[in-house]
């Protein structure tokens, strides 16, 4: 029987966690001029920063050991992102659409329809969240609807 270990994903050796790296003040001060002084949003920019400290020791773990046979690893803390860290949005993801199969979606055929908002909408509804993110649910006898309204980039 195979046994699977942990492997560190070593974020700062990618090319993404590279150019975030070495660009971010260049593209932060360039967005500020065009802008005149208003620059990116502040989540945006927090994003961006916690990003570099993602999975980084330095900046906080936790020990785990085996009870069996004692071995210890540090894990480092994540930065629990939404947007931007492939790794945290891949695990939120993970765990989001686990969380519908195994609680909210009935044991029955499941249809999926998406709705594309116009560009002009897009903006509007990025920037009033309130008014994008509505989640319902209603039940019927056997029937069921789940809906979830949520933002993707400009695709």
């Amino acid at each position: 029987m195979a046994v699977n270990t942990y492997q560190p994903r070593g974020a700062e050796g990618t090319i993404l966690h590279g150019l975030v790296r070495d660009h971010l003040e260049t593209f932060l001060r360039d967005a500020a001029e065009r802008t005149d002084g208003a620059g990116v949003p502040r989540f945006v920019e927090k994003e961006f920063r916690e990003f570099l400290t993602c999975g980084v020791l330095a900046r906080g773990f936790a020990r785990v050991r085996c009870g069996d046979c004692a071995y210890e690893r540090l894990v480092p803390f994540s930065c629990k992102g939404r947007g931007f860290c492939p790794s945290c949005g891949g695990r939120r993801m993970s765990e989001q659409a686990a969380h519908l199969v195994d609680e909210v979606l009935p044991r029955v055929p499941v249809r999926q329809w998406v709705l594309t908002v116009p560009h002009r909408l897009r903006y509007l509804l990025a920037w009033k969240t309130g008014s994008a993110v509505r989640c319902w649910r209603c039940t019927s006898g056997r029937s069921s609807a789940s809906t979830a309204a949520g933002r993707v980039g400009a695709a």
